[in-house]
């Protein structure tokens, strides 16, 4: 007979228990349950926030930072507006005013208001979205700092436990200090250093207290409560948080009353600082005002890489200079890296007797020591690489004799001349081999067989705002004599050199947020038909284009009313270099002059062929260090 034991022992031990104490251990376990979620999210999360260096707080000054293709440093950016303010420096007025618009309770809480978070949740829940933020101050900083973007649950709850760390690493006053100096202001203002002297021409402590209520309820929406797009929209939230500073006694009534009377009276719009400008710098500044949507207030210390080749920019600015120099006549030698252009003895010494003998007119003006740039002859390059997945990238670039005139003249209109003669040639059609005898040296008969509509409508299909002479001024159109802005004429003949495709010039390839987030990245416009090819190939191989050694090709022509000349030297696929040089003004003495003409075409071309030399030798090593 088998042995089974006793019945006693054969029972579970929570029978033991009584009924009482089984419903306890069951509400144990299920709370226990309940509660290993939420153990396991605290556990994830304080994980995820110590991920996060929180000295970055109070990292230094939001500088936005210029680099080329190499990553090497070019410049800071002078666009964005940042001004340094110390603790000390704050208004108590405007301390008020930000706690009483943004968070009443900074001074008491831990970075967290606990029921506006719940608040939050119950109602993001509620609606299946995100409608409600409950931000304290310290959990805006923390998203500023962290670029935590995104209007998601996660987000706002790794948020919270970061903003906990800096809570517990910062006091308050460094809490406040730093939210103030990196929030955003509209108008590229970073900081209240900025938003002061932008918005009131003011040093922060010299804010009164209608001015603080009106920041303060500027970060609310930069783009919507600023006095400079809405006077009313300022209006609206100044009283709003003055109102409310009034409710928790932060001010009187009697300073209630005076605030809202006073007037918001702006400064004038700050000049942009030249000084601090490169010919790098301007162009990127054109192209980052295309970005701003897409940056908003995550530019504050940007890192901008873009396709220019530092020494070859400084190479080009110091040839650039020499050159003009050259057409001055100011004791200056024969540039050896000209000398070297030249194929025989003979033409070096041509050469060389040409600038030398020529006589200057006694008003030519030519630089001095001074920053009077006004009647001074002008010279603007642009570099551009023609490589395959490059093409339409700046190597380098100037637009004038100086930076600190502050004009960028490949914005600027030339009247292009006879320069603009290839485009004509385009504009025929597909240049069917019967239809090949009206490209002939003289463009008007050209133009007349092509016909006045034909020609307009390619310029268009190109440019769609270009102002072209009307019909009864045909000849006009045919002979180039309209204005067209230098970096338009500079795209259309880079695409007639490159089978026709249509490229954008574009210096920003990517941006990096200052936390190493990508911003933007530039995505290539390439534009297959924009000329058809067979017409682009047959007018990049006649005249005014000149082949030189069987594979460059080069156009210089006069432009018309400046006394310049434009050059264009470029080998397909590979690099082309633009050369204006001229003058601003047909009334300038130097465009007046034949023999300052003379001298301006000789010193293009040779201008142009050395640095295209320069560019593609740049780009040969660029090819074998990698």
């Amino acid at each position: 007979m088998a042995y089974s034991g006793s019945a006693n022992r054969r029972k579970h031990w929570w029978r033991v228990l009584s009924v009482g104490q089984r419903k306890l251990l069951f509400l144990g376990v299920l709370l226990l349950l309940c509660l290993l979620p939420v153990l396991g999210m605290l556990i994830s999360y304080s994980y995820r926030a110590a991920q996060y260096d929180v000295e970055t707080v109070v990292s230094g000054d939001p500088i936005t930072a210029l680099y080329d293709y190499d990553s090497n440093y070019i410049a800071a950016l002078p666009n964005v507006r940042y001004i340094a303010v110390k603790w000390e420096d704050l208004p108590k007025n405007l301390i008020n005013a930000f706690v009483a618009r943004e968070d009443e309770d900074f001074f008491e809480h831990s970075g967290i208001v606990y029921s506006a978070v719940v608040r939050s949740i119950i109602k993001n829940i509620s609606s299946m979205r995100y409608e409600q933020g409950a931000s304290t101050i310290t959990m805006q900083l923390t998203r500023n700092v962290f670029e935590m973007q995104g209007k998601t649950l996660d987000r706002k709850l790794v948020e919270a436990f970061v903003a906990r760390r800096i809570e517990s690493r910062f006091d308050k006053q460094t809490i406040l200090h730093q939210y103030l100096s990196r929030i955003y202001f509209g108008q590229n203002c970073y900081g209240i250093g900025a938003a002061a002297a932008h918005y009131f021409g003011k040093h922060v402590k010299d804010l009164s207290l209608s001015e603080c209520a009106v920041l303060a309820g500027l970060v609310r929406g930069p783009s919507i409560f600023n006095p400079r797009r809405s006077m009313e929209s300022a209006r609206v939230v100044k009283r709003e948080t003055l109102n409310r500073m009034r409710e928790l006694n932060f001010i009187t009534d009697a300073e209630l009353n005076a605030a809202l009377a006073e007037p918001i009276t702006l400064a004038d719009e700050p000049a942009t600082d030249y000084s601090v400008q490169t010919y790098m710098t301007q162009w990127v500044n054109g192209e980052l005002q295309q970005l701003e949507k897409e940056l908003d207030e995550r530019s504050i210390g940007m890192g901008i890489v873009t396709s220019f080749d530092l020494s070859l920019q400084q190479y080009v600015e110091e040839a650039a200079e020499r050159a003009m120099v050259v057409v001055e006549n100011r004791l200056s030698p024969y540039p050896e890296a000209w000398a070297s252009l030249s194929e025989t003895p003979e033409q070096l010494a041509a050469n060389q007797q040409f600038f030398s003998k020529q006589k200057r007119p006694a008003e030519f003006k030519v630089r001095g020591d001074s920053n009077d740039f006004n009647g001074l002859l002008q010279c603007c390059v642009l570099v551009v690489d023609g490589r395959p997945n490059h093409a339409g990238e700046l190597l380098a670039i100037t637009s004038g004799r100086s930076v600190a005139d502050g004009v960028n003249r490949w914005r600027m209109p030339i009247q292009p001349g006879r320069n603009a003669a290839p485009i004509l040639f385009c504009a025929t059609g597909s240049l069917q081999e019967e239809d090949a005898y009206i490209l002939t040296k003289d463009v008007i008969t050209t133009g007349t067989k092509t016909g006045y509509e034909k020609v307009t409508a390619f310029y268009r299909s190109l440019l769609p705002d270009i102002v072209l002479p009307t019909e009864d001024k045909a000849e006009d159109l045919y002979m180039g004599q309209f204005p067209m802005a230098r970096a338009d004429l500079a795209r259309i003949l880079f695409s007639i050199q490159n089978g026709g495709r249509g490229y954008d010039f574009y210096a920003i390839k990517t941006v990096w947020s200052r936390a190493r987030h990508q911003l933007h990245a530039h995505v290539r416009n390439v534009n297959p038909e924009w000329i058809q090819r067979q017409s682009a190939d047959t007018a990049a191989a006649i005249s005014p284009f000149v082949r030189k050694n069987e594979k460059l090709n080069i156009l210089c022509e006069p432009t018309l009313q400046d006394g310049g000349c434009w050059t264009m030297v470029s080998n397909r696929n590979g690099v082309a270099v633009f050369v204006w040089m001229g003058f601003d003004s047909a009334e300038c003495s130097g465009a007046k002059s034949a023999v300052v003409k003379r001298l301006v075409q000789r010193a293009s071309l040779l201008l142009a062929r050395e640095l295209h030399r320069e560019a593609r030798n740049s780009l040969i090593k660029r090819s074998a260090d990698k």
